[in-house]
């Protein structure tokens, strides 16, 4: 018979421990938060571009600067919305799921959003550069 040996956790232990669990819990809440303060930044770069001529003077360019900076501005708030699916609040393992997928989901709105921010300010510096 083999008998297992080992010590009770440290309050350390507990403490990573119960911080994972929290971080784990707080990950959708921080994909929202960090989604409105994409939407406020695509917001303002759209603003600014439509309002201020020299940021880029090619008019074509422009175009696609304002496109990149309002579909960044779609994205965040599309993402933002809240994730529904039907799920049975009476298993675990189905909640686990659903929030996973809702994590998930608000992820790729996320990463989406901030690509298109990427590529407004890519255009702006490719212009900046050819200027030169």
């Amino acid at each position: 018979m083999c008998t297992q040996q080992g010590q009770p956790p440290t309050e350390e232990d507990l403490f990573y421990i119960s911080w994972g669990y929290e971080t784990v819990k707080n990950n959708i809440a921080l994909c929202n938060d960090i989604l409105k303060q994409i939407i406020t930044l695509s917001s303002a770069l759209l603003g600014v571009s439509i309002i201020y001529d020299h940021i880029v003077s090619n008019e074509t360019l422009k175009i696609f600067v304002l496109l990149s900076f309002f579909i960044s501005l779609i994205i965040a708030l599309i993402g933002l919305l809240p994730y529904e699916n039907n799920v049975s609040l009476d298993t675990p393992e189905e909640i686990k799921t659903h929030k996973r997928t809702a994590l998930t989901h608000k992820r790729r709105y996320l990463w989406s959003s901030a690509m298109f921010i990427v590529i407004g300010f890519a255009l702006i510096i490719a212009e900046l550069l050819f200027k030169i």
